[in-house]
């Protein structure tokens, strides 16, 4: 392995760093902010990244790139057919940040419920006056509708399934009636379904073309008018100008997302004047633990693939065919 050469292009746990270190030399483009990604990378053998887009041109212009390593699970930020098509595998971390993902999701639920930052802001505002004004709702024995059941999407359900003894009704093409029934869910087969029945929607999927504007008008016109709507997911999958149309209309009670179709979203979006919306600023999966999991993670499998060892999780192992 003596001369290969690791770009990291964003900040990840040192705990990665060190493990590339071992059979690397490491180029840490946040402490040696004069390189720019492109001259970086030309000759790098292994590219790690989290937000930064990786383009067919930039995957064009690389000479020696054998693996690009996604701080992360969504990969909508890499051009994986670009990547595919020059024998570069693409790897991410599906399984490092689930626990945090999940555990967000459920304090943007009772969040939500308990009206508790409605009743923080007025608090703070001196907005606050009759406690019958944010009278909230309880989990408990609600329906839950899981847009994606992946790792998240199932420990989220999980989850809920087990503190609050909710119905969970799922909503994914690629995932068999066995194993939902197995699980004690309802599974179904059209979206619209899901909305028409559920309390709480959580959008559990990745960004693709099939999953893109997902969620429109149309869509969130099917729901329940005391339902929330949570996405800790991808941006894009939701019309946010349509969820703001029904939230200020009172068509939905109530809508919170980690991620928006333009990150981090401008002080003036519309959502963010809402007092029934909540934003965090794509953090869902930012925990000490999940950072170490994530850094990890990917410093292994890249090092795996320069011992020309099989990845744990290739995004594109038909780059191996």
């Amino acid at each position: 392995m003596t001369g290969r050469k690791v770009v990291i292009t964003e900040p990840i746990d040192n705990s990665g760093i060190e493990i590339l270190k071992r059979g690397a030399e490491v180029i840490y483009l946040p402490q040696l902010p004069e390189l720019t990604l492109l001259d970086s990378i030309r000759e790098a053998h292994a590219l790690v990244v989290r937000v930064a887009k990786i383009s067919r041109d930039l995957i064009e212009q690389t000479r020696n790139l054998l693996v690009i390593a996604k701080h992360g699970v969504g990969y909508d930020n890499i051009d994986v057919e670009a990547a595919t098509q020059k024998r570069i595998l693409v790897v991410n971390t599906p399984e490092a940040n689930m626990e945090s993902v999940a555990e967000h999701n459920l304090g943007l639920m009772i969040s939500l419920s308990k009206k508790i930052c409605t009743s923080d802001r007025a608090l703070r505002h001196s907005r606050f006056e009759r406690q019958e004004d944010y009278i909230g709702v309880e989990l408990k024995d609600k329906k839950l509708g899981i847009i994606g059941l992946g790792k998240v999407g199932s420990e989220t359900a999980f989850k809920c399934k087990a503190a609050f003894n909710m119905d969970i009704i799922v909503y994914d093409p690629y995932v068999p009636k066995q194993k939902t029934d197995r699980l004690g869910y309802t599974k179904t087969e059209k979206l619209g379904d899901l909305l028409r029945e559920s309390d709480y929607v959580v959008v559990c999927a990745p960004l693709t073309k099939a999953t893109q504007d997902l969620i429109t008008a149309r869509e969130l016109g099917l729901m329940k008018v005391n339902a929330f709507l949570i996405n800790s997911s991808r941006g894009g999958i939701i019309d946010e100008a349509a969820l703001y149309d029904h939230l200020v209309k009172g068509k939905i009670a109530g809508a919170a997302l980690d991620v928006f179709a333009h990150e981090p979203p401008s002080p003036d979006h519309l959502l963010l004047s809402l007092d029934n919306f909540i934003a965090t600023p794509h953090t869902a999966g930012v925990t000490a633990e999940a950072m170490r999991r994530m850094a990890t993670t990917l410093a292994e499998d890249i090092l795996r693939v320069f011992q020309r060892q099989r990845p744990r999780y290739p995004v594109n192992p038909q780059v191996y065919s």
